[in-house]
């Protein structure tokens, strides 16, 4: 099973057992709020652009881990890694410079709402031998974010649950809408047969859920 955040199935576990060392208490807290972060501004993962152009996955999980450990100018460039990659399958332009890639898309009218987004992306390309922030990589993460999953919509994610009890352990199917379907939501549902409560962290099988 792959994960986009690290810290939702295997770090988090590990950085609080090993919390008892000096320093990673500071690391554990730093983690869970960025966790919050994009939880509270709804950051949806381009998922329908993942099955057209799949290796960016890849720099886009790396991007959310870098972020969420606080390596801010590794998210950024994973961040713009990303939009690189989805602008070229989207314009077709395989050798074009990013700079260019988002010129061609602004001229597009369907997308002149997008031009603040844009122009904060624009800045970070511009001002790339300049160290990043961790608003600077949040900022990153929800336009490129919010920009690729208007290139390639898709309005809900099914997800296939295992039920967690071991009596029972019945699969069944799961709709989320896109409006749901953001970094870190944590969404509670019952197993149709023996009404046990298990949960999806949104985030960390994206390889899982099928996009419609």
């Amino acid at each position: 099973m792959s994960s986009l955040i690290l810290l939702f199935t295997y770090l988090l576990n590990y950085v609080i057992d090993a919390s008892r060392f000096r320093g990673f208490e500071k690391l554990v807290r730093g983690a869970r709020e960025r966790i919050n972060h994009l939880a509270y501004f709804k950051v949806v993962p381009p998922l329908a652009m993942f099955q057209t152009c799949k290796i960016s996955s890849t720099f886009y999980k790396e991007a959310v881990q870098a972020y969420i450990l606080g390596m801010s100018n590794s998210s950024v460039v994973m961040s713009l890694k990303t939009l690189e990659l989805g602008l070229k399958c989207k314009l077709g332009k395989r050798d074009a410079r990013l700079k260019d890639l988002i010129d061609t898309v602004e001229e597009m009218k369907e997308y002149k709402d997008l031009t603040h987004g844009f122009r904060i992306l624009r800045n970070l390309i511009v001002h790339e031998e300049a160290e990043c922030s961790e608003q600077d990589a949040l900022e990153a993460l929800r336009h490129v974010s919010e920009i690729l999953n208007r290139l390639f919509p898709f309005e809900k994610v099914n997800y296939t649950i295992t039920c967690s009890k071991n009596t029972c352990k019945t699969c069944y199917e799961v709709e989320v809408k896109v409006d749901e379907c953001f970094l870190g939501n944590i969404i509670r549902i019952p197993c149709p047969e023996c009404k046990t409560v298990n949960t999806i962290i949104v985030g960390t099988e994206l390889e899982v859920p099928q996009i419609r």
